[in-house]
């Protein structure tokens, strides 16, 4: 006789199932950590593009907030941050300064902060969670 018999393959796929089932915290812990500092790197560049364009126009911009955290809203991840329609992110221009707060992108398990001083320098830093890859803990 050749093959396998049917018992052979039953555990065979119970021993797969099990293998898969152990595998799917640490998939879906990964896809949320990747997710998370995609969004915090899209976060970073579109701040650093405003502070750059508002360095060259030397003029004031202020940041448009809600319209950014609803694209990432869409991708799974909640924002909060410390400014609002009286106290706005603003970059000053020539003066390279701005409305120091922060910007809380929040997933399942980790928090990640885009901190902005009031000379405008802007950096992350992972304030819950486990550690990622090239964001410092605050």
């Amino acid at each position: 006789m050749r093959g396998y018999s049917l018992m052979e393959l039953v555990v065979a796929l119970a021993v797969s199932a099990v293998l898969g089932a152990s595998a799917l915290p640490i998939f879906t812990q990964q896809t949320e950590s990747l997710l998370l500092q995609k969004e915090a790197g899209r976060w970073l560049s579109y701040l650093q593009l405003v502070k750059a364009r508002s360095i060259a126009n030397k003029g004031s911009i202020e940041v448009d907030l809600v319209t950014f955290s609803r694209d990432s809203q869409t991708s799974g991840i909640q924002t909060e941050y410390t400014y609002s329609s009286s106290a706005s992110l603003t970059f000053l221009g020539e003066s390279a300064a701005a409305t120091p707060g922060h910007i809380k992108l929040i997933g399942k398990s980790r928090q990640i902060k885009v901190i902005i001083s009031s000379v405008a320098r802007i950096r992350l830093c992972l304030s819950e969670g486990d550690s990622l890859p090239g964001i410092p803990p605050c």
